[in-house]
């Protein structure tokens, strides 16, 4: 299978990665299932993972706008719906993965929390370079203003097939801000973006925003 590539850290070429990290896509209607986006994201991780040692970090809860599900119950915690990173989970040991290559990252708010959280929180185990999963518009974010702010090992970005083009244009400019000027300290770096983004989707939801696509 051909994978499209998008560079990240300059020289990195896909044949040098390890590892697939995949940013969640949001939820379905009753916030339990993937919507068809994060089923392709999915799918395109499953398929280059193939050809990769590493393994496959799935990553997100919900959106702070996201208010859909029941209370679950989940590795020995209360969440509203079942977080994004187990539904990814889910997905891929259904298709066939093996369970010993999946991480689940289901803390994270939105796209700057999930690569701290992937990153700082030892999801990876090691720091061989990964290939961020995501549709187009979503992984020129991602590239040029998340991954230099959040990621200390090397990247590149992979296409999944179809989705628009391009994102909102608030976008980046909200990315901008989550991830600007963060403590070094990870623990604290991960606070700091969770609250910017939880106030900024307050502030969306008081303009009239309410899903996160």
């Amino acid at each position: 299978m051909e994978f499209e590539v998008l560079p990240g850290t300059p020289g990195l070429t896909l044949d040098r990665v390890a590892h697939v990290l995949v940013p969640g896509h949001g939820r379905n209607d009753d916030g339990s299932g993937l919507t068809p986006g994060g089923a392709g994201r999915c799918r395109t991780a499953l398929a280059l993972h193939a050809s990769l040692p590493g393994v496959i970090v799935c990553a997100g809860y919900k959106s702070p706008a996201d208010r859909k599900g029941a209370v679950v119950h989940t590795a020995g915690e209360t969440f509203q719906g079942v977080p994004e990173a187990d539904l990814m989970h889910a997905w891929l040991l259904s298709a066939g993965a093996d369970p010993a290559v999946l991480r689940v990252e289901r803390h994270s708010v939105d796209t700057v929390t999930n690569l701290l959280r992937a990153e700082h929180e030892g999801h990876f185990g090691d720091d061989r370079p990964v290939a961020v999963v995501s549709h187009r518009g979503h992984l020129r974010r991602i590239l040029t203003v998340i991954a230099p702010r959040t990621l200390r090992r090397p990247y590149l970005g992979v296409v999944v097939p179809g989705g628009p083009p391009r994102e909102n244009p608030l976008a980046a400019p909200i990315s901008r801000l989550v991830a600007a000027a963060l403590p070094a300290d990870p623990a604290a770096a991960i606070m700091s973006a969770t609250r910017r983004s939880e106030r900024l989707w307050q502030l969306a939801a008081l303009l009239g925003k309410r899903s996160y696509h």
